[in-house]
């Protein structure tokens, strides 16, 4: 067991981010701008494997989600994890200027690491 003030500080400053993609590249450049901020990263490829994911997982503290994906969307998957998982801070991811993403912060495509970087600091 660690102890300590300094332990009990690195312990609470833990993020874990839930990126979901359906199109690998993308969540490539996403997960390597989140693991570059000291994010455990998880991934999903789908909104139903989105909601796997944060069953298995409930201490995901933020999810990053495309907003254009085939079957569940990403504004989809977010009205539905935010009604389970009240907790959980969503960000979603767009090319798309004309998307409508209601209620919750997007992340416009392209972006860069500084960009996560900042989106990770305001949102957790």
């Amino acid at each position: 067991m660690i102890e300590g003030r300094g332990a009990e500080i690195g312990v609470a400053r833990r993020k874990e981010v839930l990126v979901v993609d359906d199109e690998a590249f993308g969540a490539h450049d996403g997960c390597g701008s989140l693991r570059g901020t000291g994010c455990e990263v998880i991934e999903a490829g789908s909104g139903a494997d989105a909601l796997v994911q944060l069953e298995k997982r409930p201490d995901v503290s933020l999810m990053f989600t495309d907003c254009r994906m085939p079957g569940m969307s990403g504004p989809e998957l977010a009205e539905a994890a935010a009604e389970r998982w009240p907790h959980l801070r969503i960000v979603l991811v767009t090319g798309y200027h004309n998307m409508q993403t209601p209620g919750w912060p997007v992340v416009w495509k392209p972006y860069d690491a500084r960009t996560i970087e900042r989106v990770v600091d305001e949102e957790i």
